[in-house]
């Protein structure tokens, strides 16, 4: 196993907390997927200080809010599901914006010929493509890290890494919407549709309004203690997404078309969003 070097406090621990979630599923007898990457990076850095941080936050949060952690879960198989339909309807080109330790490069049962960019900071590619390695796992398609920061020219980064804007791609935005603000986001959205070409797919999640209010301030101080920061949030997706050239159908976390008998938690309200490119947006 190669040595990783544990990225640093906001960036690593809300990663590292998302794997202990997906490894937590992957070991349920009724796992709606299972993650070999999470089981190998928590074994890997089953000594590391950070991840007794994140074992006492996971503490905190089954106690308080039951089904929390099923949710993450759920917002997996959703995405899997879509970028598995996306892939095997003709798409090879996948991108990640902000990827983290996301372990579907290696378990996803992909075609031939696909070609799967991860955008990640610096540090998070670094750990990632060490833990890939390290991991011995055979890889389900062309992985491709690219060193970027999402608030900065990423496209550029992008295309150097052999993306071709000509070509459908399926991209998928996890659990970073959120913390940018408004306008990061807005810039990161006109980047995505001026990179996507007829027959591109998106995925993406965001925070409902809510929880940057009262309502959300128990689930906020759970994040914070991670040393992260929700920044934005809000309910018109479909208009937001329409507004930049897709068609969305959007979801409640806790929808139960979405959830396989699941019982999600309440809070943290997020919605999921799967879209169609349809023209450039406005």
């Amino acid at each position: 196993m190669v040595e990783l070097k544990t990225p640093s406090v906001g960036v690593g621990q809300t990663a590292l907390f998302i794997a202990w979630m997906r490894q937590l599923e992957s070991e349920r007898p009724d796992a709606l997927f299972r993650d070999p990457l999470a089981a190998s990076m928590l074994a890997a850095l089953a000594e590391d200080p950070v991840l007794a941080d994140v074992a006492a936050v996971i503490r905190q949060t089954h106690t308080s809010a039951a089904g929390f952690p099923t949710y993450f879960a759920v917002r997996t198989r959703f995405f899997d599901d879509e970028i598995l339909a996306g892939v095997r309807g003709g798409i090879r080109q996948v991108v990640t914006l902000a990827a983290g330790v996301d372990g579907r490069t290696v378990r996803l049962d992909l075609p031939a010929g696909t070609r799967w960019f991860e955008v990640e900071l610096p540090e998070m590619k670094e750990f990632k493509d060490a833990l890939v390695e390290g991991s011995g796992l055979p890889l389900a398609c062309e992985r491709r890290g690219v060193a970027a920061d999402l608030r900065e020219d990423w496209p550029s980064a992008l295309q150097a890494a052999g993306f071709d804007p000509e070509q459908p791609t399926v991209w998928l935005i996890e659990g970073l919407l959120m913390y940018l603000t408004d306008e990061a986001g807005e810039a990161l959205l006109a980047g995505v549709g001026a990179l996507s070409a007829p027959g591109s797919r998106l995925m993406l999640e965001h925070l409902k309004a809510a929880m940057l209010e009262e309502e959300g301030r128990p689930v906020r101080e759970r994040v914070e203690e991670q040393g992260a920061t929700w920044l934005s949030a809000r309910d018109d997706l479909e208009q937001w997404l329409g507004g930049h050239g897709w068609q969305a159908r959007v979801y409640a976390g806790d929808d139960p078309r979405i959830g396989h008998g699941r019982t999600v938690a309440p809070l943290p309200a997020c919605w999921l969003a799967t879209a169609a490119r349809t023209g450039p947006g406005v």
